[in-house]
């Protein structure tokens, strides 16, 4: 059975689509039994997944919520790390990767990678890609650990958020990724144990902080964690979210593990 311990999400990044010296773009590593799906893919991925203690080599599969810059710009660089990394170990690694993206982000997507022709790579790994269907409770995968589903959002171009939910305990983890409220996000944070929204703030496709809390509290969710946030609001967001949820709240950060 998998201990509550080998089961949790991790931060790589917390801030929005403008970041600092000291705060990466938002996207985080979802773990169990030290295997990780990976959740957009912004920043240098390699380093800060071997900071937050795994071998990006450990890969089930890469889910992208949307093309915006700041959550899709480090997927090349990503795609080098995994080919260098194995071939520095001595042995090409197999592959393949798993990429999972609706389907008007997967064509954008081979765009970007197609531009460092990858595919004439010596020994380059394979990569698959999978539709995920834009309905609310959309399968997008599953393995020996996880049962994963989807939802669209309400954001300023294509995008979803996503569901994991442990197939031992029932435990679910949900992260509305980029949008404004919506009743959506609300259904597929049903009963969530663990609820990570983003908290950009009010405007279009972005919700605030207070309104997050309102979802969560709606939804039933017992933890809340703000992502994708303003790092010099700090304090005044936590005290929007817990004026309007009652639950545990948190702010995200970077490399802390969040058990679920």
């Amino acid at each position: 059975m998998t201990e509550p311990s080998n089961t949790y999400v991790v931060p790589l990044g917390v801030a929005p689509a403008l970041p600092s010296f000291s705060n990466a773009n938002t996207y985080l590593a979802v773990v169990s039994r030290d295997r990780y799906w990976l959740v957009d893919c912004a920043d240098s991925p390699i380093g800060r997944l071997q900071h937050a203690g795994l071998d990006p080599l450990n890969v089930q599969g890469v889910i992208i919520t949307h093309f915006h810059p700041d959550h899709v710009y480090g997927l090349p660089a990503y795609l080098m790390g995994l080919y260098l990394l194995s071939l520095k170990r001595g042995h090409p690694w197999q592959g393949p990767l798993h990429i999972y993206a609706r389907a008007e982000v997967l064509g954008l997507l081979q765009a970007m990678i197609g531009l460092y022709q990858i595919q004439n790579w010596t020994e380059m790994f394979r990569v698959v890609y999978h539709v995920i269907l834009s309905d609310l409770g959309a399968s997008v995968a599953a393995d020996q650990d996880f049962v994963i589903s989807s939802a669209p959002t309400h954001h300023s171009i294509p995008s979803l958020a996503l569901r994991f939910v442990q197939k031992e305990s029932g435990h679910g983890f949900v992260y509305s990724s980029d949008t404004s409220p919506c009743p959506e996000v609300e259904s597929l944070a049903w009963g969530a144990v663990l609820l990570f929204h983003e908290a950009s703030g009010a405007g279009y496709g972005h919700t605030d902080a207070a309104d997050a809390g309102s979802l969560a509290a709606r939804a039933g969710v017992e933890h809340l964690v703000l992502i994708h946030y303003p790092p010099d609001r700090k304090a005044h967001l936590m005290a929007q979210a817990q004026s309007t949820f009652k639950g545990k709240v948190d702010l995200a950060e970077a490399f802390t593990r969040y058990t679920w």
